[in-house]
């Protein structure tokens, strides 16, 4: 008889049967009695010799995490407050939530997010400025206007919480670039990510079902939350060969196994763009620098005195005369302008911006003026109608020392000024210090949206007030001074001031202040020319320097002339800012002026 291979499976089958008749009913008691021996012993010794891997998946956690413990909030704050999230990590820092939204106070909406909103504290308004108008919100409505019409939000835009002002992030969103994600409410907390940029983010998928994020990278880790086959996380970091760390979508950072992912790739964060860069509509002509002088007036005497420097005005397209004054605490403007005046400049080509100034009257307050709306609408209706009545061609606000804790109202009464300036074909200039930290309050970004430009004083670097002699404004300060103005400010927007002065000191032996004096150039030449020494140029100011004894004290001078213009105009075409100022007309020369018409208009006609 031949092989017959299908019989002989058939016996090796019946073989394996009967041995495992014989095996099994011996073989499951051991196994069974050494399961029960480790999990006695809870030996991990006793544990890897006799099970190895065959018991690992068993040994995962199945606690879950307290998620208010987590995210630092308590059940009775979790459902009225919003844990925020920085960088896929939780924060101490927490939004309130109400009606299911985020609202913040005033002054941190805007310290962090849009620093446009303004606080009226008279009339408890909350205002929002732009090219547009104004936009008014009141505490506890559900509306905000725009110069006095309607528009609906449908929830609070802001309301008052003792003294505080909370904002509703959805009404910051109205006028700002964010993106804000909240989740959680209900038997969750809150948690919240706002963004206002935005980059590629690392991200990789979930390739099983109920994968879970775990408090630490370990088994033995509390689940978080348990997710499902290709949901997306986002990579934080890389927990050795085994974890990563990761942040789900509704925002929850913990630790899954490497296993359970798959390849990370690059996610692009969609920008937010909605909304547009305030557009003010500007009236200056910015094809032709502007090259303009202050001209220090008294009395009735303005139209006399430009005839007396009237050798200057062919150097000159614009000039400034320091008509207006805020002259008491209910905003009103004293004038001492003249139609005169005005028509012998138009009559030349010469464009006249009437200043307006609140140092005049030093008893007044600027501060309780400005922190008036009623008072601050007031101001605008005056210029405008002197403006009208004396055919002005704009306005120069010329507000100094104005305190930090007004800053936020004088930009205010500049952002409303220039709107309605505008609507009236004025040019609206302003008139700011060399940018330090202590004026930062000047808010120059600001400025340089709504006015047409922003003059920077390029002098007074020592004064009667500085503790040691010094320069009027040596070239390192004016260039400090274009430098971090343009930093804020587009580059046609900006006009440098120069001094047609200096300043000529007297100290003694310790270089203490005895004596100093404001000289006008020619005064300052026939200064020094009158004491017999020879000035040096001095590389470090880019002036000519002279000092001579004086008894047991000693004269200094730092000397403002055409060599000294030259080297500021130098940098002041370099950065191609919109033109030059000079304080002040009656303080020049013919040489000063045609060193500037060298720069701005080398090819103008001068005659006149």
């Amino acid at each position: 008889m031949g092989y017959n291979a299908s019989r002989e499976a058939r016996r090796r089958r019946r073989r394996r049967k009967r041995i495992l008749q014989t095996v099994l009913p011996i073989l499951i008691p051991i196994v069974l009695m050494l399961v029960i021996l480790v999990c006695v012993l809870n030996i991990d010794s006793c544990r890897n010799a006799f099970i190895g891997d065959l018991f690992e998946d068993l040994m995962y956690s199945s606690e879950k995490a307290d998620l208010n413990e987590y995210f630092k909030t308590t059940p009775e704050d979790m459902n009225t407050s919003a844990t925020v999230i920085e960088e896929c990590e939780v924060t101490d820092e927490k939004i309130t939530v109400k009606d299911g939204r985020l609202y913040l106070p005033y002054e941190t909406v805007i310290e962090k997010y849009n620093p446009n909103f303004y606080w009226e504290k008279s009339s408890e308004k909350l205002l929002y400025t732009t090219g547009d108008g104004v936009y008014t919100a009141t505490p506890g409505e559900t509306f905000y206007t725009l110069d006095g019409t309607g528009i609906q939000a449908g929830y609070q835009t802001c309301y008052k919480e003792g003294d505080i002002v909370m904002v509703s992030l959805d009404f910051v969103r109205v006028f700002t670039n964010m993106e804000i994600r909240l989740f959680g409410g209900g038997k969750e907390p809150y948690r919240t990510l706002i963004r206002t940029s935005w980059e590629n983010e690392v991200v990789a998928d979930v390739t099983k079902d109920d994968v879970a994020i775990r408090t630490e990278p370990d088994k033995d880790g509390k689940i978080m939350k348990q997710l499902r086959k290709g949901s997306t996380v986002i990579i934080v970091a890389s927990e050795g060969e085994k974890w990563m760390r990761v942040m789900s979508e509704d925002l929850i950072t913990g630790y899954i196994e490497t296993k359970h992912l798959g390849d990370k790739y690059d996610r692009p964060q969609t920008p937010v763009t909605n909304v547009a860069p305030i557009q003010v509509n500007m009236v200056a002509d910015y094809s032709e620098p502007v090259i303009l002088a202050w001209h220090n007036v008294v009395g009735d005497g303005s139209a006399a005195s430009l005839k007396d420097n009237e050798k200057f005005l062919k150097y000159i397209n614009t000039i400034s005369p320091t008509w207006f004054a805020l002259s008491d605490n209910e905003g009103t403007i004293a004038s001492i302008a003249s139609t005169a005046y005005v028509e012998t400049c138009h009559s030349k080509g010469i464009k006249v911006w009437g200043l307006v100034s609140n140092l005049t009257y030093p008893e007044v307050s600027t501060s309780t003026v400005l922190n008036d709306p009623e008072k601050r609408q007031f101001m605008t209706e005056q210029l405008l109608a002197y403006a009208s009545q004396f055919k002005l061609d704009g306005i120069n606000l010329d507000f100094e020392s104005i305190a930090g804790e007004d800053g936020p109202a004088y930009v205010q009464f500049i952002r409303e000024f220039s709107l309605k300036a505008h609507e009236k074909n004025l040019v609206v200039s302003v008139d700011n210090y060399v940018p330090k930290e202590y004026t930062s309050h000047y808010n120059r970004k600001e400025q340089g949206t709504f006015a047409d430009y922003v003059v920077i004083m390029g002098y007074d670097e020592h004064t009667s007030a500085s503790d040691e002699a010094g320069s009027v404004a040596s070239l390192g300060f004016v260039q400090e001074g274009i430098e971090n103005t343009l930093a804020e400010v587009p580059k046609e927007k900006v006009i440098n001031g120069l001094p047609f002065y200096t300043r000529y000191w007297t100290v003694d032996a310790n270089e203490n202040i005895i004596d100093m004096q404001t000289l006008p150039m020619t005064k300052a030449a026939e200064t020094v020319s009158a004491s017999g020494v020879t000035p040096e140029w001095d590389e470090e100011t880019c002036q000519d320097y002279a000092e001579w004894a004086n008894g047991a004290n000693k004269n200094k001078i730092w000397i403002e002339n055409v060599a000294s213009l030259r080297a500021k105009l130098e940098v002041m075409k370099a950065h191609d800012i919109g033109g030059a100022a000079v304080w002040q007309l009656a303080f020049g020369t013919e040489e000063a002026f045609a060193v500037i018409d060298e720069y701005y208009r080398p090819s103008a006609d001068t005659e006149m």
